[in-house]
């Protein structure tokens, strides 16, 4: 099966369609003069590690200051931040999640703990609802920074204040966010993040950063390059925590697409600005389109009429060459506050390659399809 190009590509969400050419070349040039970082002391493993390092670094630029572990998604960070510590009693999360923590706090659920799903009428989090949740046996906080199915932002800042005054944990899944958002993350405790959306990093590429004191324990167990007559697994971060071969290829480019997305951050904001507003504001003038996004952050979901977010998806693929997600977005107690678990919704999710003229063109998909189905 050959190579698809949609025509317009409006699924950012799920994974950024445009990679910066030095990704590209950072990634071939990994993939031509491979070597597995500290498995050796010769220069191409020396090389590798000390490239390793430097995306270290630059994951920390764009969260905090603490250990930064490679994994190979966002979902393996997360999975290691939430069962890497024996949390008790009281676990506060919101209906906004997607299954990457929903599905690990239910298996913490399942063994006893208290797994409280919060909400709020417009969507936001604010510390006052958050603090009218907590309690003296709350062991931790999880929630994602951006939504993956309204966009709506959480104020981490304020959030991770108000957790760090009371010493309870805070994990953020930053998968939707990071490239996109300026929090400093100051009162969080573990942060997840994903290299190949707003960071424009390849896939297979995510990372875990936590502070000093907050280790958590590895889910997988191996080699690690160090402590190599021990059978007991090395405890030290970050390299206790990545057993196995690293993606050296994928780090590479992951390091490359930080250091671009940082250098051009405002132009890609601005422009995600634009073109969401451009597109919300279309949509909303559309009889029959209900939208569940009202704001600039690139990541708007809608329905049209009676018809399913699959029906009206698949349209926009067959009939117009227009790429959008439709479902549930693996985030079902989002949908089912919004009134929407039966059909899901359609996503339209911009990127820094996307223009005025792709947007225009979905709004008048959209019309017709309007006209036609709704």
């Amino acid at each position: 099966m050959g190579y698809v190009k949609a025509c317009i590509y409006l699924d950012n969400s799920a994974t950024s369609r445009f990679k910066p050419r030095a990704v590209v070349k950072a990634v071939e040039r990994e993939l031509k003069c491979s070597a597995n970082a500290g498995r050796g002391g010769h220069k191409a493993s020396v090389r590798a590690g000390m490239m390793i390092e430097d995306c270290r670094e630059r994951i920390r630029a764009v969260t905090f200051d603490g250990y930064a572990v490679m994994t190979k998604s966002c979902t393996e960070a997360l999975n290691t931040a939430i069962f890497g510590k024996n949390y008790f009693g009281k676990i506060v999360t919101s209906v906004y999640e997607h299954n990457s923590v929903l599905r690990p706090l239910e298996k913490l659920r399942a063994k006893g703990a208290n797994v409280v799903h919060i909400s709020s009428p417009n969507g936001v989090i604010s510390p006052d609802i958050l603090k009218a949740h907590l309690s003296a046996d709350t062991s931790l906080v999880v929630l994602s920074e951006m939504s993956n199915v309204t966009g709506t932002i959480q104020p981490i800042d304020e959030l991770g204040a108000l957790l760090s005054s009371k010493g309870i944990p805070f994990i953020v899944d930053a998968a939707q966010s990071l490239g996109h958002t300026s929090s400093a993350y100051t009162g969080v405790t573990m942060l997840a993040g994903a290299g190949h959306k707003g960071l424009h990093g390849p896939q297979g590429t995510g990372f875990l950063v936590f502070r000093q004191g907050a280790e958590p324990a590895p889910l997988i167990y191996g080699g690690t390059g160090t402590d190599s007559a021990s059978l007991v697994q090395p405890s030290a971060p970050p390299e206790g925590l990545e057993s196995g071969t690293l993606n050296a290829a994928g780090i590479a480019g992951l390091q490359e697409g930080i250091r671009w997305t940082l250098k051009h951050k405002e132009n890609i904001v601005n422009k995600i600005t634009e073109l969401s507003s451009e597109l919300t504001e279309g949509l909303k003038s559309i009889p029959s389109v209900k939208l569940y996004s009202d704001n600039a952050n690139g990541v708007i979901s809608f329905n049209v009429g009676d018809l399913t977010s699959s029906e009206t998806a698949d349209i926009l693929d067959a009939e117009y060459g227009i790429a959008v997600r439709a479902g549930l977005h693996c985030a079902p107690l989002i949908h089912k506050w919004l009134g929407t678990l039966r059909r899901g919704a359609v996503r339209a999710s911009i990127g820094v390659c996307n223009t005025s003229k792709d947007v225009e063109a979905l709004l008048r998909a959209v019309s017709a399809i309007a006209a036609r189905k709704g």
